[in-house]
């Protein structure tokens, strides 16, 4: 059985193909945050029968609090070839979670600064892993990289969880002058980084507290660094998106992602969420990356 971040995930049916194991590749782990086995009761079942290519044939929600149940055909997942049952599964989760009170936040990375988070939300390049891998160089604990777990509790929001695979663009060494350590490359020639450590396995366990949300607009030719505050209605309007594209399947994989329901108890949680985030400070960031992060961390912010 499979843990994502605490949301565990038994798989039955014809799995002597390597199926399970295919989940805790790197590839896989670019998306699905802090996966590995456990034998924990599970919070979703996914039956899987074999075949050429991916579909969800049967579904069955909970609307309480019990088990989320699946059934799929599918060849074994891989990258470029079969990534469908990865971002299903991301999907299968992220319900699974938003109903015990761990909500997959999409497009996010997070890092830890002494003895508190910041949480960066962006769209696609508009410079998260960029600033992640200036803070890697900088000495910072990476928290999360591409999908980050949140857990809201009474003082605040706390970092539970997050993907732990690193993957950025080597012209960053070119254009900072750093010089960054990486295992391996995609096919695009972007760098591969593992960022799991000991040290950010100790601050999951009791979860890092969020102090700073930062929505990043940053670009390599830019000169400087802006910030804005984001206060009243807007904070939710930006955070909702953030809170449930993955349960709405706006991660999209073929043919089409699921249409999930949202309980009372997952949107309660969601507004629980929204709630502690309007009292945390937010901003939008605008400029160069390492200007924004800079100042970040002097605490001019």
């Amino acid at each position: 059985m499979l843990s994502a971040a605490g949301v565990n995930v038994s798989f039955k049916g014809e799995l002597d193909d390597g199926f399970e194991d295919a989940f805790l590749t790197v590839f896989s782990r670019r998306y699905l945050p802090d996966v590995s086995f456990t034998e924990a009761e599970p919070h979703i079942i996914v039956e899987r029968f074999k075949g050429d290519t991916f579909r969800v044939f049967a579904v069955s929600y909970d609307e309480g609090n019990t088990i989320d149940k699946y059934k799929i055909e599918s060849p074994v997942p891989s990258a470029y070839v079969n990534e469908s049952p990865i971002f299903f599964l991301l999907q299968a989760v992220a319900r699974a979670g938003a109903k015990i009170g761990k909500l997959f936040i999409t497009d996010s990375v997070s890092i830890s600064l002494g003895n508190y988070g910041v949480l960066f939300l962006g769209y696609p390049h508009s410079g998260k892993s960029t600033i992640s891998t200036l803070a890697l160089t900088e000495g910072f604990t990476i928290l999360s990289t591409e999908n980050t777990v949140i857990k809201p509790r009474k003082d605040g929001l706390y970092v539970v969880g997050g993907t732990d695979v690193l993957v950025y663009d080597p012209k960053i060494e070119e254009i900072y002058g750093v010089e960054v350590p990486y295992d391996d490359e995609t096919k695009s020639g972007y760098r591969i980084k593992v960022i799991a450590s000991n040290k950010r396995k100790k601050l999951m366990k009791n979860g890092v507290k969020i102090k700073l949300i930062v929505v990043l607009h940053a670009a390599f030719n830019c000169l400087g660094a802006g910030f804005s505050p984001v206060t009243g209605r807007k904070v939710k309007k930006i955070l909702w998106y953030f809170a449930t594209s993955l349960l709405k399947g706006v991660d999209y994989y073929e043919p089409r992602p699921l249409d999930v329901p949202i309980t009372e108890t997952i949107l309660e949680n969601i507004n629980k969420f929204l709630t502690l985030a309007s009292s945390i400070k937010m901003v939008e960031a605008f400029g160069n990356h390492k200007d924004i992060l800079f100042r970040i961390i002097n605490g001019e912010i």
